[in-house]
């Protein structure tokens, strides 16, 4: 797939790794009017060191699963590893798919820098996800949370967690890892707490919440996870259309496990 038109290309099967990294790096180069501004741009966007982009040119190593992950992430515009692997070429594929992305791709450390922000003030976690929705812009915030609002998004921003794109407009950097189960967790019961709206559990509409137990064998169990799997994969389908996306911000929880403590599993 050419990177700047999003036009199918016969890609040489016999090309090395490196030798498709170098040449999909040329190729998204050669969009800039300046090769210098582009490798500087390239690596504040994907957190790079300029040399290793360089080498990356030259053919002089090659590259890291992570390097992989973000180069391709930014030279294709999406985080979503899934819809990622259909888009790059197939030997860029299999490489990536030779590791598990929910090792590889979060990193512990920033997810546990990311839970101590927003558990000390979960307003935090909401203007995240928000600028998830949409950019966040200065008037919207004050008028929503005031001055505290503002002070909040420096906060975000210093971290590395929002983007500034003016002195007035935020938005999550394309960069920005993805979070783990506990950090998912946290805002998926925050969000429902402060925004789901009980409406006498109808099970279809603008407001849906459900709940269902049942024993299952380990077929039954995978079997509800796939559908879980499923339908997420389905919306964010959905989100990443252009013909659905609009000014309702939007947000979807799901949690399914087995009833058992830790302690019981042991």
């Amino acid at each position: 797939m050419d990177i700047q038109t999003g036009e199918k290309h016969e890609i040489d099967k016999d090309l090395t790794l490196i030798d498709q990294v170098a040449l999909d790096l040329i190729n998204y180069l050669e969009g800039f009017p300046n090769k210098s501004f582009a490798i500087r741009y390239l690596a504040k966007e994907t957190g790079l060191n300029e040399k290793t982009i360089k080498r990356i040119l030259k053919k002089e190593n090659k590259p890291t699963y992570m390097t992989l992950f973000k180069l391709y992430s930014l030279f294709y515009e999406t985080l979503d590893f899934e819809k990622l692997l259909t888009l790059v070429p197939a030997g860029i594929a299999k490489h990536l798919q030779d590791f598990t992305p929910c090792d590889s791709i979060v990193s512990k450390e920033i997810n546990g820098e990311f839970l101590d922000l927003v558990k000390t003030d979960p307003l935090m976690a909401e203007l995240f996800v928000l600028a998830g929705t949409g950019s966040l812009h200065r008037g919207a915030i004050g008028y929503r949370y005031g001055e505290y609002g503002i002070e909040l998004v420096y906060k975000l921003e210093e971290k590395g967690f929002l983007k500034a794109l003016d002195k007035d407009t935020w938005i999550v950097p394309r960069n920005c890892p993805n979070l783990d189960s506990e950090a998912l967790k946290f805002l998926g019961e925050y969000f429902v707490s402060k925004f789901s709206k009980p409406k006498n559990g109808e099970l279809a509409g603008e407001h849906i919440i459900s709940f269902y137990a049942e024993g299952l064998n380990e077929v039954g169990k995978k079997a509800w996870t796939e559908i879980d799997q499923d339908s997420f994969y389905k919306k964010m389908k959905i989100a990443n259309n252009p013909e659905y996306q609009g000014d309702i911000p939007m947000f979807t929880f799901t949690a399914t496990d087995t009833i058992r403590t830790e302690k019981q599993n042991v």
